[in-house]
This record gives structure tokens, C-alpha cells and sequence, in this order.
């Protein structure tokens, strides 16, 4: 989480498995992103910041209801993002164990809004 909230992109990316998979919350990317290459495009190209060379901008990302299942090489973690009255972000990491360090190896992001009329 430091390294994302200070967009620090070689420790950032490091924390991902090599075949990582992410679900992004954004319509314009409803797919499912897969390895390297395509998670480096869309993290860049959504958070231009990790490229400021200047490092002039810093996130304040705050998990709440942090819930760890973990298992012998395996880790779920979920939690919620946001403050819960319009909007709702919720995440979760499934996480393995490569070489004694816990890598991500799945992101799913999804958003929740109460809907009014």
C-alpha cells in the first residue's frame, strides 16, 4: 500500500506475481488484465503519476474492514475502500507465497453506490 499511495512503481510492480490478473472497477477496462505487460500499459496509463520522475504527488488510500484468510501459501485479503456513504470500493488480493515473500497474484476491484432516483 506505501508504494502505491507514493507511486513508487519498480516496488509497486515488484509485489505482483509475474501472471497476475486484475479485474479493474472502470468500465473502459471490464476486462480481465494478465501478466507484465498488460498490467504495466494500464497501471501507467491509468496512474500517469508513477512516471513523474519528480514524484510530486502522493495518494492517501486508507483500507478499512482489512479481513486476512490465510492458508500455507495462499492469502485472501479483503477490505473496503472509501468512506461508505455515497460510494463504496471494495478489493481483494489473493495472494501467494513465492520464496518465502507473499507476492499478489489476483487484484479484483468492483465500486458500489447506493442508487438514487
Amino acid at each position: 500500500m506505501t508504494a502505491f499511495n507514493n507511486f513508487d512503481w519498480t516496488t509497486f510492480r515488484a509485489s505482483f506475481t509475474d501472471d497476475a490478473t486484475i479485474f479493474y472497477p472502470f468500465w473502459n477496462q471490464a476486462g480481465r488484465m494478465q501478466g507484465k505487460s498488460e498490467l504495466k500499459t494500464i497501471w501507467l496509463t491509468i496512474f500517469p503519476e508513477f512516471v513523474d520522475t519528480k514524484n510530486t504527488r502522493k495518494l492517501k488510500i486508507n483500507p478499512k474492514d482489512i479481513n486476512i484468510q490465510l492458508y500455507p501459501q495462499t492469502a485472501i485479503v479483503t477490505f473496503h475502500l472509501g468512506n461508505g456513504v455515497e460510494r463504496l470500493s471494495r478489493r481483494t488480493l489473493v495472494m501467494v507465497k513465492e520464496n518465502e515473500n507473499w507476492k499478489i497474484a489476483h487484484l479484483h476491484a468492483s465500486s458500489v453506490s447506493e442508487n438514487k432516483k
